[in-house]
C-alpha cells in the first residue's frame, strides 16, 4: 500500500527528470467492495468504484479514477483502480467510494470514510450497506 512518504518519494522523482521526458506513471488500488446481506445482485447491477480527491469541504469531490463493474452476482466483488500517481498531491486527502445500482435505483453505497494514502495500510476493503428504500 501507498503512505504519504512514498507518494513524496515516488511525486519527487519526476522533478529530477527534464520536463519533454515527463511521462504518466500508472499505479492500481484493488480491493473489494462487501455486502452483508445474502442476496444475489440483480443480472444488470452496476458496481462503481471511485478514487476521489476529498480535499475540499466546500466542493465536490474530483473523481481520480474509475471502476465499473457488471456482471457480478454477490460479495465480494473485486476491483481495480488504475491511475497517474503524478496526479496525487502529498497535502491532500483521498478516499474510496463505491455503490451498487440496479438503473437507476440505488441499492447499496458506502456509509464510512475510506481514506488512501494516509500513512500505514491503506483501506482497500469497502463495506456498502442497503440504502433505505432497500430495507423496505
Amino acid at each position: 500500500m501507498i503512505s504519504r512518504r512514498g507518494i513524496i518519494g515516488l511525486l519527487a522523482t519526476p522533478l529530477l527528470l527534464p520536463a519533454a521526458n515527463a511521462v504518466a506513471r500508472e499505479t492500481m488500488l484493488m480491493g473489494t467492495v462487501n455486502y452483508r446481506e445474502r442476496i444475489t445482485l440483480p443480472p444488470k447491477a452496476t458496481v462503481v468504484v471511485q478514487l476521489v480527491d476529498i480535499s475540499l469541504a466546500d466542493a465536490p469531490a474530483q473523481v481520480i479514477a474509475e471502476d465499473r463493474i457488471s456482471g457480478a452476482t454477490g460479495s465480494p466483488i473485486r476491483y481495480r483502480l488504475r491511475f497517474d500517481i503524478t496526479k496525487i498531491e502529498p497535502r491532500r486527502t483521498y478516499a474510496l467510494q463505491a455503490r451498487i445500482s440496479d438503473g437507476d435505483r440505488l441499492m447499496f453505497v458506502n456509509t464510512a470514510r475510506h481514506e488512501v494514502f494516509a500513512g500505514g495500510r491503506n483501506n482497500t476493503r469497502i463495506r456498502v450497506q442497503r440504502t433505505d428504500a432497500q430495507q423496505r
